[in-house]
């Protein structure tokens, strides 16, 4: 082999090398959870914010409609935040003789606007935005002394993310569920990121 085929030939092996170490460096750490843990987190303190204490109303029918709007916004563990808006309506349901509280059942209607919000996944910082927001719609069945959450309690998000890091950059494209766990701090995952198929719990 002469010597001229000898430098082609190492310059096109090194280019291989290079664009395969540059695909595996940029390729994804991103957690999936993390980010999805996020985003419920928010949705979460968008209830908790406008039901705090609501839910549990002293009244003296026994049926007591709901009807209240949703403002709240989450700082995010690295910087930016999360701001959700939107409103929750249902019934709350009373004993007529002692007026405790035997449950009931709320519909959540939020959208979850995504501004720089920074988080931490595998050890890297990432930052997302909306692109341009999630939607998040949810039924909640309150169980008696208003507490817990039935298992008919689910969320569903839908919608975009911008999110970036160190060598990464791209759009993510959410549609998934979560059914909640009794005490509402996390349940099943299931549905779509990004195209692929995801069932987990957080």
């Amino acid at each position: 082999m002469n010597k001229s085929l000898v430098l082609l030939f190492l310059v096109v092996l090194s280019t291989l090398i290079a664009c395969k170490k540059d695909k595996t460096e940029s390729s994804s750490t991103l957690d999936n959870k993390i980010l999805v843990s996020e985003v419920f987190k928010a949705g979460m303190t968008g209830y908790t914010s406008a039901m705090g204490g609501k839910s549990l109303i002293k009244s003296v029918e026994s049926s007591y409609p709901v009807n209240q709007s949703v403002e709240s916004t989450t700082l995010g563990p690295e910087g930016g935040n999360i701001h959700v808006v939107g409103s929750i309506t249902g019934t709350m349901n009373f004993d007529d003789q002692t007026n405790s509280f035997l449950g009931g059942t709320l519909l959540l209607g939020f959208t979850e606007t995504i501004n720089d919000y920074g988080f931490i996944s595998n050890g890297q910082k990432y930052v997302m935005n909306g692109a341009p927001y999630l939607s998040l719609t949810g039924t909640f069945t309150i169980l008696p002394g208003g507490n817990t959450f039935g298992t008919a309690s689910s969320m569903h998000f839908a919608g975009g993310i911008k999110a970036t890091g160190t060598g990464y950059d791209q759009t993510i494209n959410i549609d998934i569920n979560i059914i909640m766990n009794t005490n509402g701090t996390g349940g099943s995952v299931s549905g779509t990121i990004n195209g692929e198929q995801v069932n987990f719990t957080i």
